[in-house]
């Protein structure tokens, strides 16, 4: 029970007069302040202890803290309670069903329901010492825009037909839901909240959704620079919830690109964003209250009175209000924007054209091969052309890996490289290129021939490669050793003598078939071709068509078909003609028999 500061007073005024009371009268004492205060002897003499810290020296018991029921059944008694409570906290088992369904179970309690109960108390297992949430840890941010948190939700306004309407919870509920159905472009509020100053920045949108083209715009109106708008930047860190539209690959692009790292709550601990729920119950009873007296006609107008509410709640120049932060840490109360206005140069990231966002939303990572000089090659969106990228010194990148490569917003031409490590989490850089170099363009960090020596940092794989040498060749120097054909491990592996040692099973032979072969084997008759096929061939062959009379020879002829190996044979004939008729014949070449 909650006490009043004139009982607490009245409590350690007791409390000195029980101190000096004399021997067998604070008993009286106690009795007069629990008729006076409405208590119990016990809770008065809790209430000093816990107010005053006045204890009565009495000696305890020496039971005092043992109980009959044992720790088990006592345990199950409170988690039977505990996974009774639905999920809108109502608790629908209690103690005295509760230990009937242990007992019947085979767990006698043996005491009351009052004892059960205060035994639970003591020992923090009852329901309402569950119900209280675990302590939160208190989390800060180095800067604003450090961390910005991110959350949308359904807005009770809506437009229909050209009006603003309030969605009045008579009408819409769990079991009137075809009265959302009607609405089909319902307005969506987002709103974001930086943790370094608290400063809040709302924005309205009409959708049947949410969507991956919402949340860009919303981040667009956000970050980049709007007029009469003080707050303005890119984030290092954005922490919201795992919504469909929050990890979608486009908008992960778009952060990568931007050097903005996206975080998650865990499911059921909607309080590591609780401030930017409490800003979203700070707009809906601040701003959107406001509404209901002076409505707006569309989304357009909804934004601009939204904006103008939020420039004057953060800058504290709302008229009758004080809408100062308060903070055990500030001496006094500041305004929000009195605080974000701290921010540095260097901490300020001014967001790109939105053209540029768009772009870097929808681009590609790419992927380039690491060369001998552990560099790679990549033309970044901002360079004129391709540049060298030196990868030396980082973790876990070899000679011929293959990184994916993605371009950087911020820096002069960086890129970001990620290549998967054994554990399955990949490693990511960030990288600018070599700019510094020789007239003949050679990088200045190369070492000069014949006077300096430099060596790349030991890549995993070469620090894994000495470990291999110095198990093959311990004691000596591996490159030597291969030269002098050296066995490694000294010659005590056995790689395959043992094989002669293994004892094989007994099989039984199987009879075979043998093969009758002829005795001569004949050639393969060759494959006869028609005599048409050949003859346009010969034809192609000569240059020109055959005559009426090389037909009729080849037709009475080759009537069965053409031998294949004799086709050579008979256009070398047609380009050489032998004669051999009486008469000659009236081609350019004559015939003779085959």
């Amino acid at each position: 029970m909650a006490l009043t500061p004139a009982t607490c007073d009245y409590l350690r005024q007791l409390a000195r007069e029980l101190e000096g009371a004399a021997h067998g009268t604070s008993g009286q004492l106690v009795d007069q302040a629990a008729e006076f205060l409405g208590m119990s002897k016990q809770t008065v003499y809790r209430q000093l202890k816990k107010v005053a810290g006045w204890e009565s020296g009495r000696k305890c018991r020496t039971d005092k803290g043992s109980t009959s029921v044992s720790s088990d059944a006592l345990l199950t008694l409170a988690t039977v309670q505990r996974e009774s409570v639905r999920d809108n906290g109502k608790q629908t088992m209690h103690t005295p069903v509760a230990r009937s369904v242990l007992e019947a179970n085979g767990l006698p309690v043996g005491v009351s329901n009052a004892h059960l109960n205060k035994l639970m108390r003591e020992r923090g297992l009852n329901v309402q010492a569950q119900r209280q949430a675990a302590p939160a840890q208190q989390l800060r941010a180095l800067h604003p825009n450090h961390v910005h948190q991110v959350d949308p939700s359904l807005c009770l306004v809506y437009y229909l037909n050209g009006r603003q309407h309030i969605m009045e919870d008579r009408e819409f509920y769990k079991n009137k839901l075809e009265n959302f159905a009607k609405v089909k472009f319902k307005v969506w509020r987002y709103v974001l909240w930086d943790m370094a100053s608290g400063a809040i920045f709302v924005w309205y949108c009409e959708a049947a959704g949410e969507s991956q083209a919402n949340l860009f715009n919303f981040l667009m109106q956000a970050w980049g620079k709007q007029d009469g708008v003080l707050f303005h930047g890119v984030p290092k860190l954005l922490f919201w919830d795992k919504g469909s539209a929050n990890t979608a690959t486009a908008i992960q692009c778009l952060l990568k690109s931007l050097e903005c790292k996206s975080e998650t709550h865990q499911a059921g601990n909607a309080r590591a964003k609780g401030g930017v729920e409490g800003s979203n119950n700070i707009v809906e009873t601040q701003f959107e209250s406001r509404l209901r007296f002076e409505p707006v006609d569309n989304i357009e107008a909804l934004n601009a009175a939204a904006t103008a509410w939020a420039e004057a709640y953060n800058a504290n120049l709302i008229p009758g209000q004080d809408t100062r932060l308060r903070r055990d840490g500030l001496a006094a109360p500041m305004a929000r924007y009195d605080l974000w206005q701290r921010i540095r140069s260097e901490e300020l990231r001014l967001l790109p054209d939105v053209e540029v966002c768009r772009a870097l939303m929808t681009g590609k990572e790419v992927e380039r091969k690491v060369d001998g000089h552990l560099c790679i090659s990549y033309k970044h969106p901002k360079a004129e052309r391709s540049m060298s990228y030196s990868l030396d010194g980082l973790n876990g990148v070899n000679v011929g890996d293959t990184v994916s490569v993605r371009p950087l917003v911020y820096g002069e031409q960086a890129i970001q490289i990620e290549l998967p490590r054994f554990d399955g989490e990949p490693l990511v850089y960030r990288v600018e290129p070599q700019t510094e170099f020789d007239d003949f363009g050679r990088p200045l960090t190369a070492a000069v021939f014949g006077e300096e020596f430099k060596s790349h940092a030991a890549t995993p794989a070469e620090v894994a490669g000495k470990s291999m040498d110095e198990l093959a060749f311990p004691g000596q120097d591996a490159a030597q050793a291969r030269q002098k054909k050296a066995v490694p491990f000294g010659g005590e592996i056995r790689a395959h003598s043992y094989l002669a040692e293994v004892e094989h099973p007994s099989y039984l032979q199987r009879p075979g078939t043998e093969i009758a072969t002829p005795a001569h084997a004949q050639p393969a008759a060759p494959e006869l071709l028609d005599a048409v096929t050949v003859m346009l061939r010969i034809s192609a062959e000569l240059g020109r068509h055959l005559t009426a009379e090389e037909h009729t020879f080849m037709h009475a002829r080759f009537k069965d078909g053409v031998p294949e190996d004799q086709v050579q044979s008979l256009i070398d004939q047609f380009k050489n003609p032998v004669q051999v008729h009486e008469q000659p014949l009236r081609a350019a070449g004559g015939l003779r028999a085959v």
